[in-house]
């Protein structure tokens, strides 16, 4: 007796989509912590800018 087996059970796509939300939230704190550290280093090196004296 031949079973047709043409998609996935429940339990498969339960294990994706939790695969599939934990790779979003770790891509996302990586781009984050990025995103910081450029933002802290602009506001670092800000203080440093010199304007020019009006007369």
């Amino acid at each position: 007796m031949h079973l047709k087996n043409d998609g996935l059970t429940i339990g498969e796509l339960s294990i994706t989509i939790a695969a599939l939300i934990i790779i979003g939230f770790i891509w996302t704190n990586l781009t984050k912590d990025k995103g910081n550290k450029e933002a802290s280093m602009f506001i670092n090196h800000s203080s440093e800018i010199s304007y020019p004296i009006q007369t």
